[in-house]
């Protein structure tokens, strides 16, 4: 609250006042008797251009904010703070290019005074008289025709905001276009439409347009730089009025709002099976072999009873004991398996800690319905559950029945499945029957709760999380330069393109406070996952659990077995 009333004050008062202020000052310190005569022409002159702009200012101010109070009154959100936050937001129309002039103006008036340099107070004049001017006319525009921008929004003009196509996979390309139709600009002046988009896509959504918005209908579009899985809701844009030489911007509205949906991906899975156990019935993931004889066999040892005509002679001898085959009907028994994904976060992990870790579920997802298009081409009966983002916003455990051709509903619940702090897997399990086999695909970086699973059997596909987070990252100088080939060059080039706003000093460096802030968080969950990670994996192992290590790849997947089951029937 303090904060807007200060913005406030100065946003009001403060920069109308700070040429007398700082003319004040000077002349405690400076010899100005040369100029005293002309005092009386130098207030007029000021009177001319400052007073002006401030009377428009307040104008502008007390009609955009009695609009404002009536739209809070009626939803019923009127209260002290949103108010003097409605009153800062529309007094602050100067941008940092229009600080810049007007500190340079001062800046120049008061060299002059104290170099008795008179040219070069024609400058810091002519600076002075061109940043009063244009925030007069701004003033006055956004004072008759932010209202008449919002009116003609509800009945001819319209922005909308499309993703074409609404629906990718992930890595395919997708385009974001605003659609402007009958849309007033007044002259000297552009419509601005910006719209801060999630880390993830790796785009800055920022269009102008200039008065052919007006009788026309505009298209503007822009690529996205990256689509990874995930369901993005975008928008509102904000909408401003900017003039053309950038000092001034007026908010209009929070419109246009779009939805992108980026479905994950299958994968080739490559199984490789855990270590022989004497159990019967081997985990569920294990894929049978197919032989000459055209059937499915898995060996064991032989024991006192079995059917004599099974033992395989050339295996027992090079195994040094005799071995018989598994009876086929077990191999090919139609099965019902829960297949669940772990994206249950502790504490430790939540909140800003947890930077750049999407990566992570990523791969976790598309191993998920890879495995479950796996299981069903095997004839099993799978299911799928997870906790997914609802269409309300809030998160929800949703299961959904795995069936041949229904493979983009599982494909949608993946784009949709978030980290959570809510169910654990025990949570998830719980729909699993006592005749149903457990698969969890997981990236813990925390050993799972000790209760037992009621299932047949529990078999957890585990991600190392040191080993998820990939490659090392790259160092502050690489991040803010772009790559490593480009760290050298950086300290003695721009950014962005000449002339832009985010090349000046205070947006560099709230770009470089957020960078490093990013990359702290990283090395903070890098030294969590390396702490945790070999811990997690005794615990899976300690609760006689099958467990498979998942080993990314870029096209495929490769699922190494660590150690299978080491009790029959229920797990421990």
């Amino acid at each position: 609250m303090i904060r807007h009333v200060v913005g406030i004050a100065w946003h009001l008062g403060g920069m109308f006042v700070l040429p007398f202020l700082l003319g004040f000052v000077a002349a405690l310190f400076l010899e100005v008797s040369q100029i005293g005569e002309t005092l009386p022409m130098l207030l007029g002159i000021s009177f001319i251009f400052i007073f002006p702009a401030f009377v428009a200012q307040l104008l502008g101010l007390i009609l955009k904010v009695r609009r404002e109070f009536r739209l809070l009154r009626e939803k019923g959100r009127f209260n002290l703070e949103s108010a003097l936050a409605s009153v800062h937001r529309q007094s602050r129309i100067v941008t940092p290019r229009g600080w810049a002039i007007l500190m340079t103006g001062l800046w120049f008036v008061v060299c002059a005074l104290g170099l008795k340099w008179a040219d070069l107070s024609i400058v810091g004049v002519m600076c002075l008289v061109l940043f009063y001017s244009v925030v007069g006319a701004t003033s006055l525009v956004s004072t008759f025709l932010a209202g008449s921008f919002e009116s003609g929004l509800r009945r001819r003009g319209t922005i909308d905001r499309q993703m074409v196509p609404a629906v990718v996979l992930a890595g395919e390309p997708a385009e974001e276009r605003f659609i402007f139709r009958r849309i007033p600009v007044p002259p000297g002046f552009f419509l601005l439409v910006e719209d801060v988009l999630p880390e993830r896509l790796q785009t800055q959504s920022r269009y102008a347009v200039g008065a052919g918005a007006r009788k026309q209908e505009l298209i503007v579009a822009g690529r996205l730089r990256a689509t990874p899985r995930g369901l993005y809701r975008l928008g509102p844009a904000e909408v401003y009025y900017q003039d053309m030489l950038g000092m001034t911007r007026v908010a209009l509205a929070s419109v246009a709002t779009c939805e992108l949906k980026v479905l994950p991906r299958f994968r080739h899975l490559e199984i490789i099976e855990p270590p022989r156990s004497r159990l019967s019935t081997p985990d569920v993931l294990t894929r049978p072999h197919r032989f000459p004889t055209e059937d499915y066999f898995r060996f064991r040892e032989y024991s006192h009873g079995d059917d004599t005509r099974r033992i395989s002679w050339k295996l027992s001898m090079k195994a040094g004991k005799l071995q018989v085959r598994q009876p086929e009907t077990k191999e090919i028994s139609t099965r019902t398996v829960l297949l669940c994904l772990d994206a249950y976060l502790g504490r430790a992990t939540v909140g800003d800690a947890a930077v750049g870790i999407e990566e992570v579920l990523d791969r976790l997802v598309e191993t998920w319905i890879s495995l479950a298009k796996e299981l069903l081409d095997r004839g099993d009966k799978v299911s799928l559950v997870a906790v997914t983002r609802q269409p309300d916003g809030s998160l929800g455990v949703e299961q959904v029945a795995a069936v041949k051709g229904g493979h983009t509903r599982w494909q949608d619940m993946g784009a949709r499945a978030v980290w959570q702090s809510q169910w654990e897997i025990t949570g998830l399990l719980e729909a699993a029957g006592d005749t149903s086999h457990g698969v969890v695909v997981s990236s813990r970086f925390h050993a799972p709760p000790p209760d037992g699973f009621s299932g047949q059997s529990l078999a957890w596909v585990w991600l190392p999380p040191e080993q998820a987070l990939g490659k090392k990252d790259p160092t502050l100088v690489e991040t803010l330069a772009g790559s490593g080939a480009t760290a050298l060059t950086w300290l003695f080039r721009q950014p962005f393109m000449a002339g832009a706003d985010e090349n000046a000093f205070f947006a560099q460096f709230r770009v470089y406070t957020y960078h490093s802030g990013r990359l702290a968080a990283r090395a903070r969950l890098r030294a969590l996952a390396a702490r945790e990670g070999g811990r997690t994996l005794a615990a899976l192992v300690a609760r006689g659990d099958t467990v498979y290590r998942l080993e990314p790849g870029v096209s495929s997947h490769r699922l190494v077995g660590v150690v299978a089951g080491a009790a029959g029937g229920k797990a421990a």
